[in-house]
């Protein structure tokens, strides 16, 4: 099904905390972050004074070039591996302070979105007592897929780990993807056992595993760092607007983005109310239309041969001069010097999430 045929849930916002980790990741494999953050629309800078969230397109771009940067097919299971609890924020607080496993799956399940929201976890009763942590992807991240799943399980493991002291046994993934030829890499989380091609993604505990006690235990922390997450999960809730407008504007076909009463129109809201309501949110339908077109602009002059003209026409912009005025200052060069920062390969590739 094409991006054109459906909404997205989200937008798959990704926490730049994730991405920071990855440009260390790079440094210590000898690898130049500078031009696979590049491939992204990304810089250092931007990374270290920006908390706003990754969109999915950039996230999938910066996986794929940091594969490729070091030939590592598994360098997801890396970054999870390396995540240290702090990276997860509230979240990492309130699982190593949870009582137990079964306490810890119950973190997940409820607060991952507000570090991630490209994928929800529900717990679920197991056979013979156990538990089920499942998995729903809400975003198409084409052939970055594996990448994502990679980090999010490795560093969901490693969080376990983290809260138990150790893995224990009894822990089982089912990975919704065939074996990979690098399968020896998934052993490093021994003695959690594996089983591919699975039907979606899930985590299960047999019932003495869920009795494992954190190490760091702690009843009143714990209720705090709970309730932190709750006040998080309710401002994401508040901000689910501006994430709608945001998904729909980059799901349109190419060249073609609707207007604010139409928006409004698909939102069940009047002009004024969504103005409003969009401001009440730091944004305005005007800088989401920007976004949406920079992102796609940024994809189609660094990945594709199209001309110019063609890039401008599929951002809706008829004047390739106004384009070019444009570019420079979303990106402070003319198109042609940003296509020539990244070659496009051979053919017309088209992004995932555009059509």
């Amino acid at each position: 099904m094409s991006a054109a045929a459906r909404l997205p849930e989200t937008d798959a916002l990704i926490h730049p905390v994730y991405a920071r980790m990855l440009r260390r990741l790079l440094l210590q494999t000898a690898v130049d972050p500078a031009p696979v953050l590049a491939a992204a629309g990304l810089s250092a800078e931007t990374l270290d004074q920006e908390d706003r969230p990754l969109s999915l397109d950039t996230t999938q771009r910066l996986a794929q070039a940091a594969m490729t940067a070091t030939g590592r097919p598994w360098l997801g299971l890396d970054l999870g591996g390396q995540t240290p609890v702090s990276m997860h924020g509230l979240i990492g607080y309130a699982a190593v302070t949870a009582p137990d496993l079964g306490a810890v799956l119950q973190v997940f399940a409820r607060y991952s979105t507000v570090r991630n929201e490209a994928l929800v976890w529900s717990l679920e009763s197991g056979e013979a007592g156990g538990a089920v942590l499942r998995g729903r992807e809400c975003a198409d991240w084409g052939a970055a897929r594996g990448f994502y799943l990679d980090a999010v399980v490795s560093a969901t493991l490693r969080l376990v780990e983290a809260a138990l002291g150790e893995l224990p046994d009894g822990l089982w993934v089912d990975w919704p993807l065939p074996a990979p030829p690098w399968l020896a890499q998934y052993q490093r989380f021994a003695p959690v056992r594996f089983r591919f091609a699975a039907a979606a993604l899930a985590v299960s505990a047999e019932a003495p595993a869920l009795a494992w006690p954190c190490l760091g235990a702690d009843p009143r922390a714990h209720a705090a760092a709970c309730r932190a997450c709750e006040a998080e999960l309710r401002t994401l809730a508040e901000r689910s607007l501006s994430r709608r407008v945001a998904g729909l504007l980059r799901s349109q076909p190419a060249g073609r983005y609707p207007s604010l009463t139409e928006v409004a129109v698909h939102c069940a809201l009047g002009r004024r109310t969504l103005m409003r309501r969009l401001a009440a949110e730091g944004t305005s339908f005007q800088a989401l239309l920007d976004e949406a077109r920079q992102a796609r602009a940024l994809w189609l002059l660094r990945r594709t041969r199209l001309p110019v003209e063609e890039v401008a026409a599929q951002l809706g912009l008829a004047d390739t001069s106004n384009f070019s005025r444009t570019v420079r200052r979303w990106f402070g060069c003319t198109p042609g010097e940003l296509r020539r920062q990244a070659p496009a390969a051979a053919g017309e590739a088209v992004q995932p999430g555009y059509t």
